[in-house]
């Protein structure tokens, strides 16, 4: 430092000796100079250095080690821990990123297959198990009916029985469906119940005729007595009893009675082939002829029914489901059925000439309500009746 004192004294006193008023100005400009064209040269020699040595008072030093030792050694030390600490941290910043990436697939595979436990209301569900990939549904789907839509239509559609779409709506057999009615369709052929106040799972399932483990899988209920009243559960394939009235009791019973009075018919016997409308009281169908009801029927309380033609009373008493029923055969393998009768008129064996009472309708056996059923049977084949009568 010495030695630099003593250069910068005698660097002043030849500048005040020959420019003794601009000394100042004169030192501070040369020293610009000299920085600047330092820096360039630095500048130019340190291109190839690498990013951690690019400082050109460093680059300095390393092309003259002699200007301090201690300090380049230290430098270059400093260097080297900087380097592999460098290194380091870039590896695991590609290693964090690779772990990241991998991480989030694994949750997201994971949450796919084992979804997290869920409460519905107050019921305590469970996890479906791991390794499940499908879950089933479980939401209730509400159908708007379209023209020709039929239940058995909507229901194969849906995967689901007849029978749940009919209880769920609370439709009966014959009810039919009208476009713009909406249906509530369970996700599962069974039955959607209500829990009441002390009732049990065990008791559920019971009332349903319904497997309790079924129960249990399917609505995810982990434990047995966590059921609260007000809860809404599916049962599935359940099916809801109905309580036994005293109609139906009559009915069961109807099924098992016979009572049918018969009569054998000459095997030569022979009508005029022709039928006349057997309800003179009324004309007005409720059903007509199909597959699944081969015959017609014509509504009416207490009316009188007569013989469509000329024959034998062959049959005359009870039918299992047709009831108080009336069958007349009229020769040439043609014959005529009379259903659901209050009354009956006529006896087995009795001659009947076309438009004689023959009986008084009603709704005996399993029946609607008050109607006349009436069949057209030819050569063991029943017909539409409307094809045949005048």
């Amino acid at each position: 430092m010495a030695k630099i004192s003593r250069i910068y004294q005698k660097i002043q006193q030849f500048l005040r000796r020959y420019f003794p008023h601009f000394a100042g100005e004169t030192i501070l400009f040369l020293f610009l100079i000299t920085a600047a064209a330092c820096n360039l040269l630095l500048r130019a020699n340190s291109a190839s250095a690498q990013n951690l040595n690019r400082s050109l008072f460093f680059v300095y030093l390393k092309s003259h080690p002699e200007m301090n030792v201690k300090l380049v050694d230290t430098y270059e030390s400093l260097s080297e821990k900087l380097s592999m600490n460098a290194g380091a941290v870039y590896d695991r910043q590609i290693l964090g990123a690779v772990t990241r990436q991998q991480d989030s697939a694994d949750s997201q595979t994971t949450a796919a297959a084992t979804p997290l436990a869920t409460l519905s209301g107050t019921t305590v569900l469970k996890p479906n198990p791991a390794g499940s990939s499908v879950l089933p549904k479980r939401d209730i789907a509400v159908y708007e009916v379209r023209p020709g839509d039929t239940v058995a239509r909507i229901a194969a559609s849906y995967g689901v029985s007849e029978y749940t779409i009919t209880e769920e709506n609370g439709l009966n057999g014959s009810a039919l469906i009208k476009p713009g009615q909406e249906l509530r369709i369970l996700p599962t052929s069974g039955i959607q119940h209500t829990i009441k106040d002390g009732e049990t799972l065990e008791g559920i399932a019971k009332k349903y005729n319904a497997d309790m483990e079924e129960i249990l899988e399917y609505n995810e209920i982990e434990f047995p007595e966590f059921i609260l009243p007000g809860e809404e559960i599916i049962i599935p394939g359940g099916v809801n009893k109905k309580p036994v009235t005293p109609q139906r009791q009559q009915y069961l019973a109807d099924l098992q009675r016979e009572d049918v009075k018969r009569a054998e018919v000459p095997s030569d016997f022979a009508g005029d082939g022709e039928y006349v409308w057997p309800l003179p009281g009324a004309h007005r169908l409720s059903q007509s002829y199909k597959r699944s009801h081969p015959g017609i029927d014509v509504p009416c309380r207490d009316c009188e029914i007569v013989s469509a033609g000329d024959g034998i009373v062959e049959l005359s008493g009870w039918q299992k489901g047709y009831g108080n029923t009336v069958v007349i055969n009229h020769g040439g393998g043609r014959k005529t059925r009379y259903a659901h009768a209050s009354n009956l008129m006529v006896s087995a064996g009795e001659r009947v000439t076309a438009g004689q009472v023959i009986m008084i309708s009603g709704s005996t056996g399993r029946s609607t309500g008050p109607h006349l059923h009436f069949e057209i049977i030819e050569s063991g084949a029943r017909v539409n009746p409307l094809s045949k009568v005048k």
